[in-house]
């Protein structure tokens, strides 16, 4: 267990009876939104189950403290500990050095890789549900036909830890795989929420290296990116979150006071790496000549979606081949959602998901053929 585990474990008595206190009323809030939301128009397509499941991190994000939340969630390798245990796979783990790890979801394959950095402001680990949902699409494409390996960048958090840590972590993740014989052109990045933004941090770092950070190289360029709802924007207010507000999962306060947080510990000059929405005209040119692809998702009814939709257009300039979907009465990486409670009907962007990453891999190798 990491230093940073053992701080996230421990709240005084006082804290642990906030805790208990803020929680109690959940079953009756639960009851109540459901019945008051079930015919809500984008709640249109949800079951109960996930109308539920949606009010429930909603009051939990919003009533409880950034220590008391992360004595909940716990960490990453925790969670990755207890969702493999439950899911009945091998934990597969590659230390990376700098305390960041490789955590493989299923079978560690390296003909084909998705290297998948997860969100929660920085501040948080995944949710089991993330990783539930990855190891779907991983059974789905080999469906396809398609083996590839899932692997999840286990990266330090704040506020143990912050910028530019990550981002070394992450180029170090990425100096793994080069050296375990995976080729770029097989290899395809995913992150969501704060996971997209330290993607772009991972381009940018290729496109403007700072110093005191290690160069990222690559041999060529990436097959693709997929930013699954990043967050691109930490430090302004945007219609969507006025609009949005108790319809998405994620908290305007919460979301404010997080981004203000790790903002606080991001020098001026280097404002562009954590908010792309925000970053000089031109910070992204070149970036054609790094990454084939570029998936961009949120949803119409999430907090972010001013943010990515501005975000996503400015990208375009730069790459041609960026596709940006908008699901409709989405909310913030909504697909994973489906997974909390093992949905029967999942959204439309888990198949997109699917076809998606297998149209990147399948190209790939016919252009080689």
């Amino acid at each position: 267990m990491t230093i940073a585990a053992k701080k996230y474990g421990q709240l005084s008595w006082t804290q642990s009876l906030g805790m208990v206190a803020a929680l109690a009323p959940l079953p009756i809030v639960l009851l109540w939104r459901v019945a008051t939301e079930a015919h809500a128009p984008y709640n249109k397509e949800r079951s109960l189950k996930r109308i539920a499941v949606d009010s429930a991190l909603r009051y939990i994000l919003s009533h409880l403290s950034l220590p008391q939340l992360q004595a909940a969630f716990g960490t990453t390798l925790g969670t990755y500990e207890k969702w493999t245990k439950g899911a009945k796979l091998p934990m597969t783990v590659d230390e990376l050095g700098e305390d960041a790890r490789l955590l493989w979801i299923g079978p560690k394959r390296l003909d084909c890789v998705i290297l998948f950095l997860h969100g929660g402001c920085f501040l948080l680990p995944p949710g089991d549900f993330a990783l539930s949902f990855w190891q779907y699409v991983q059974l789905e494409l080999e469906k396809k036909n398609i083996q590839v390996g899932f692997a999840m960048l286990n990266y330090s958090l704040a506020p143990e830890a912050s910028f530019p840590t990550p981002l070394k972590q992450a180029g170090l993740a990425l100096d793994f795989l080069m050296a375990a014989g995976v080729k770029p052109r097989n290899l395809q990045l995913a992150g969501d929420s704060a996971g997209g933004n330290l993607v772009l941090q991972v381009l940018s770092q290729m496109l403007h290296p700072r110093d005191g950070v290690p160069e990222i190289r690559l041999p060529a360029p990436l097959r693709g990116v997929y930013l699954i709802s990043p967050w691109t924007n930490l430090s302004t207010e945007t219609e969507s979150r006025i609009e949005n507000e108790g319809r998405d999962f994620v908290c305007r306060p919460a979301l404010a006071k997080w981004g203000a947080q790790i903002l606080g510990d991001v020098p001026k000059a280097d404002r562009a790496f954590v908010e792309a929405m925000h970053a000089p005209e031109g910070w992204f040119e070149g970036v054609d000549s790094l990454v084939e692809r570029v998936l961009v998702t949120t949803g119409s009814a999430e907090l972010l979606r001013d943010d990515i939709a501005v975000f996503g257009e400015m990208f375009k300039k730069h790459h041609t081949d960026t596709e940006l979907v908008v699901q409709k009465d989405g909310l913030h990486e909504d697909m994973f959602l489906d997974f909390v409670l093992s949905e029967q009907k999942v959204g439309s962007l888990t198949p997109l998901t699917v076809e998606w990453l297998a149209a990147g891999f399948t190209d790939s190798e016919e252009n080689l053929m």
